[in-house]
């Protein structure tokens, strides 16, 4: 029997939940509460740098799994998919200056500590400190709900943590590894731990013979990541989807067997399944009515604003890609507020050749992303934030950077940034699952579900079964 499907949530995660029930042959509809989907993957274009695109959020994705280089395919797009600039690595910038991320690592965690360019960061005594890991017993500092510095610092010491993971955490997690659960941020090292006896084998396990910074291991969509949930939209569309933008949902009730949805403009709607691809909070707030237990148990996810600067700038002095393909920044570093900078023209030569285009009278133009907002710090201010953006590149990239090498440039502000699971996370989801169980009907959808990337909410879409709703 066809359903009624209804879809709160135009992100990633509600893009392929509509498309998983249109596909099992039932009538969906879509609310997305602003003026276009995609979420976190979005666009926007620089218009005193010949209207240049450039990723606002999500740059890329992990290809660890194959699964969103097969959706990708699947949608058509397989000829837009663009790898990182061979050769080139990241860096890690600390106390201990800027250099060359360690290869073979996982969040920050090296595989062998004893290694010369792990030496280089944490100094003999520190490599020494982590080396010793592989002989603790592994409960050693795992205990259920253990967040990331209480892990790594017992298991690997100071330096570990504060000169290679908090970089990770910080500037590709948007969290604080003093708050956030290990378990969650990487059940994949969380696993390895138990299985393999201690972090750096589970690491050399799970990373094989690869020697590159996690940063290469990672495709992208030319121009810009938002071909992704733009080709998702038309599809859904041209298969008979119906999407309406604009359309805050602001109650959920039961009714029998249905689900009844208020929205912002005094409808109701009626389905027979209802998906919750928004935040969990926002999830907890519509369900707490209709399904309590459920909304109860939702787990807190806080998140961390995000306030990002691209700077177009022309200098020859960047054409040597003096920090690879970029830089993640240890908390604390002294004089540099900025927590990652992606030197996007030298990690992707078609960002690269798309200002060449776009600058045609610019001897050296080049594309570089600071973004700032570490959990619990205030913004800077936008007005000062370019000037800021440009100190801070300075220093990162060992070149005098100003105004009269800038180009072009635009702050970006980004309220939809990764979610933080806090300890007790895990559990908190394995008491949902069975109560979602109980409930066949709804589904709850989303990041702070799947885990952090594309990656992970696209796997998280394949594991549901298909046309769950009968």
């Amino acid at each position: 029997m066809t359903s009624r499907v209804l879809v709160v949530g135009g992100g990633l995660a509600g893009l392929l939940a509509a498309r998983r029930h249109l596909r099992a042959g039932h009538r969906v509809v879509l609310l997305e509460a602003t003026g276009a989907v995609g979420g976190a993957i979005a666009q926007a274009t620089l218009p005193d740098a010949g209207d240049l695109a450039l990723n606002t959020g999500a740059e890329a994705y992990s290809t660890g799994s194959g699964a969103v280089d097969a959706l990708v395919a699947e949608l058509g797009l397989a000829e837009q998919i663009v790898a990182p600039r061979e050769g080139l690595g990241s860096r890690v910038v600390s106390e201990a200056g800027a250099h060359r991320a360690p290869g073979g690592s996982l969040l920050g965690i090296p595989s062998r500590p004893l290694a010369a360019d792990v030496r280089a960061v944490l100094g003999t005594p520190g490599s020494l400190r982590a080396a010793l890991e592989r002989f603790l017993p592994a409960s050693f500092g795992a205990r259920p709900g253990a967040t990331v510095a209480h892990v790594v610092r017992r298991r690997l010491g100071k330096k570990v943590l504060e000169r290679l993971v908090a970089p990770v955490i910080g500037g590709v997690h948007s969290s604080d590894p003093a708050t956030l659960e290990f378990a969650a941020a990487s059940p994949q090292l969380s696993r390895g731990l138990a299985e393999h006896g201690s972090l750096t084998s589970a690491v050399r396990r799970i990373r094989g013979r690869s020697t590159g910074s996690a940063g290469t291991r990672v495709h992208a969509l030319s121009p810009t990541m938002a071909s992704l949930p733009q080709t998702l939209q038309a599809r859904f569309l041209a298969a008979g989807g119906i999407l309406r933008t604009g359309v805050e949902v602001v109650g959920v009730a039961r009714n029998g067997a249905k689900w009844q949805v208020l929205t912002s403009r005094k409808e109701e709607l009626t389905a027979d399944h209802l998906v919750l691809a928004c935040p969990p909070d926002t999830a907890r707030e519509l369900l707490g009515e209709a399904v309590p237990a459920i909304a109860e148990a939702i787990p807190q996810a806080p998140s961390a604003a995000v306030r990002l600067a691209a700077l177009v700038l022309d200098t020859p002095a960047l054409d040597a890609f003096p920090s690879g393909t970029g830089a993640l920044v240890a908390p604390g570093t002294a004089g540099i507020r900025a927590k990652a900078l992606t030197h996007a023209s030298a990690k992707w030569e078609h960002v690269q050749q798309a200002l060449r285009e776009a600058l045609p009278t610019a001897g050296s133009p080049h594309l570089v992303r600071l973004s700032y907002g570490r959990p619990g710090e205030t913004l800077p201010g936008r007005e000062e934030l370019i000037d800021l953006a440009l100190a801070d590149a300075t220093r990162i990239l060992g070149v005098p950077l100003g105004r009269p090498q800038l180009l072009a440039s635009e702050v970006i502000d980004w309220d939809r940034a990764m979610r933080q699971p806090l300890p007790g996370h895990r559990a908190a989801l394995d008491t949902l699952n069975a109560l979602l169980a109980e409930q066949p009907s709804l589904e709850l959808v989303g990041s702070w579900r799947a885990g952090t990337g594309i990656d992970a909410i696209v796997r998280a879409d394949h594991s549901l079964t298909e046309g769950s709703p009968s």
